[in-house]
């Protein structure tokens, strides 16, 4: 899980607390995911073990406490009980493991859950220190992050204090976010007050959208007053709409619409008119669409216009075809036709299909084709394969191939082959087989590299095999080039061996430069092209004395001059001094004129300095002279005076001094 997935995943589970009990006795609302207090329960498989409270830890007002769930004896008919009583440290601990060796245990979350929301704030941080203490899980700063919620709700800066020095740096942000909601929920004006004492950055930025967001669950008037009126920031504040306008157009969509047409133009601007068209079309898609047609033209009404029929579609995507038909023709209607046809072929493939089919042809039309064959697919790929072979060839047909062979492959591999194999050879076989052997090489490279190689031949084969190639790098780069040289097709050996080269020149240019040194003639010189382009952003002098170890030849002059296009960009004075040290040869002329180019628009009279150490007679006058002549353009009064004291032949001067005479 990454920081960002993990991030939004505490932010969800961060809600306010609605109705407890009625979340409890609701079995259904768990099956999709249900908010119960700052705490989360996703749709999981039941079971779990129940944690079983220990010695309670202070027996005094003082103590853990929180509301246990009795459950009924088997058997016997009624719902949970309550029963309220002290919980130890230890009780919260197993809890805490529990939950973390079962996370997708619903009923770990919901034992947890109700733990933590019954601890009193001022006794959250014993439970703290001994959760850090536990061997370092994946899911532990998220459990961390709850807690300090707790926290917060009782010491906001004191949780804070602790969150913003503990843990790694991903962990420190998500449990800052943590206590700035919790605290937000209470006093938005005091956690706004605080977060804006925070030096300017993603980290404040960050807490505001938690204070703005807690806020808007309550009162989405107050929270767009209150991010009217924050500083301005460098950083685009559009994700701060969302909470507010979902929040509010649930509530009255009417007002929440008024609102957001008000703001200036602009991102904000556009990005509320869109959640309240996306919120206000689940509720009632024709007032919403009405609404929509009333905004001025622009990027604003067309976001929410598509916002609004996409959401509609799923209801009733005869009425969105007959208003998408009643659209000007344009990117918009484009657009509204091709999500249309998707979601329409999700429920009923051959009515979105035929609607589709008679569409006008344009851009519209075709992409709609694509997406209704793509949903289809989906579902039914054997289905969607029969159709796409009636289609006439052509681009749409092309395509259509290609992605229904994407959704066979998914399906089942060797029936995607068989079927690939079944279609008139050409371009049409050739869009089928690209996506499947392309997922292929990502579980067993060795046979889709086999059967691409039985099963085709001359450009075909050489597109197949480097698509599997650059795969197979990925995964085990020695495996790939070592089967890339024992390749008997020449021009597939030679096409494949740089781009696997290339792949490990990613994160690897070093091992990338050893691996050349193994190829030969064309193939050594396009991966060592690869390689120093990859290097030369990276480490230019490293990439520079590897480049220097090749003898004078195609190969040097290439990688001297790719070096070079990336060097003088980002350092052109380290570019020159390594430039002075190479020894006179066709190499370092290709470097030197390469390198002219690039500094003649900034730096001209070093340029053409330059330009007059090529050694080649015939290069070096042809760089002088294009060189000077653009210097002339900027500069004509000292271009001029450099070119009469040059050692340019007398009519390439007259040339440039007088081009009219």
């Amino acid at each position: 899980m990454s920081v960002g997935q993990r991030f939004a995943w505490v932010t969800f589970l961060l809600v306010k607390r609605q109705v407890l009990v009625l979340a409890l006795a609701t079995a259904t609302a768990f099956a999709a995911g249900l908010t119960i207090g700052r705490h989360s329960f996703p749709q999981v498989a039941p079971g779990g073990d129940s944690v079983v409270p220990g010695e309670s830890l202070d027996e005094g007002p003082a103590g853990l406490h929180f509301t246990a769930s009795t459950q009924a004896s088997p058997g016997e008919p009624g719902s949970a009980q309550t029963d309220s009583r002290p919980a130890s440290i230890e009780t919260i601990i197993a809890a805490l493991r529990n939950a973390m060796g079962r996370p997708s245990d619903r009923h770990s979350y919901l034992e947890l859950s109700k733990l933590i929301d019954g601890i009193d704030p001022k006794n959250v941080r014993p439970v703290i220190d001994r959760l850090q203490a536990l061997p370092n899980q994946r899911e532990k700063s998220s459990y961390l992050s709850m807690l300090i919620a707790r926290w917060a709700e009782d010491d906001p800066q004191a949780a804070l204090a602790y969150a913003q020095n503990n843990g790694t740096p991903s962990d420190r942000k998500i449990a800052v976010s943590a206590a700035i909601r919790s605290w937000a929920e209470k006093d938005a004006t005091a956690a706004q007050a605080w977060v804006l004492q925070m030096p300017p950055g993603q980290d404040r930025e960050r807490a505001l959208q938690s204070v703005v967001s807690s806020l808007a669950e309550t009162d989405p008037q107050a929270a767009l007053n209150m991010l009217q009126t924050l500083p301005a920031s460098g950083s685009s504040r559009q994700n701060y709409y969302w909470p507010i306008f979902s929040r509010w157009a649930n509530a009255n969509p009417v007002a929440a619409a008024a609102s957001a047409a008000a703001l200036p133009p602009g991102s904000g601007h556009d990005n509320a008119l869109q959640v309240v068209a996306s919120t206000w079309a689940n509720q009632d898609p024709e007032a919403a669409f009405n609404w929509s047609n009333t905004l001025p033209p622009g990027q604003g009404r067309n976001s929410a216009v598509q916002s609004i029929l996409s959401n509609w579609a799923n209801k009733d995507p005869q009425r969105v075809a007959d208003i998408t038909a009643a659209l000007p023709p344009g990117p918009l209607r484009d657009q509204a036709t091709a999500n249309l046809s998707r979601q329409w072929a999700q429920n009923d493939p051959a009515a979105a299909l035929a609607w589709t089919e008679q569409l006008p042809p344009s851009e519209g039309q075709r992409r709609a084709l694509q997406n209704a064959l793509s949903s289809w697919a989906r579902n039914d790929p054997s289905a969607a394969a029969e159709y796409v072979a009636t289609l006439p060839a052509g681009k749409a047909q092309e395509e259509a191939v290609r992605s229904v062979a994407q959704q066979l492959a998914n399906a089942n591999l060797q029936n995607a082959l068989s079927w690939a194999q079944a279609l008139p050879a050409g371009t049409t076989r050739q869009n089928a087989l690209d996506p499947i052997v392309t997922q292929w090489s990502e579980n067993d490279p060795e046979a889709a590299a086999e059967f691409a190689v039985r099963n085709s031949s001359g450009d075909a084969r050489v597109t197949l095999l480097q698509q599997i190639s650059r795969q197979w790098a990925q995964n085990d780069p020695q495996a790939a080039l070592s089967w890339a040289q024992d390749l008997s097709d020449p021009a597939a050996r030679t096409a494949v061996l740089p781009n696997i080269v290339a792949v490990v020149a990613e994160n690897d240019p070093a091992h990338a430069a050893q691996m050349t040194a193994r190829l030969s003639g064309e193939a050594q010189t396009a991966a060592a092209t690869s390689v120093i382009s990859q290097w030369a952003a990276s480490d230019p002098r490293a990439a520079g004395t590897w480049a220097a170890s090749f003898p004078e030849g195609q190969t040097r002059s290439r990688v001297f001059e790719n070096l070079i296009n990336r060097w003088a960009n980002s350092d052109p004075a380290a570019a020159a001094s390594w430039l002075g040290n190479l020894a006179q040869g066709p190499s370092r002329d290709q470097a030197v004129s390469a390198f002219t180019n690039r500094i003649s628009s900034s730096d001209p009279q070093a340029a053409v300095q330059w330009a007059a150490t090529i050694s080649n007679d015939s290069l070096r006058d042809g760089q002088m002279e294009s060189t000077a002549r653009a210097w002339l353009k900027t500069d004509p009064r000292n271009a001029s005076a450099w070119i009469s004291n040059s050692s340019l032949p007398d009519d390439t001067k007259a040339r440039l001094l007088n081009p009219g005479g």
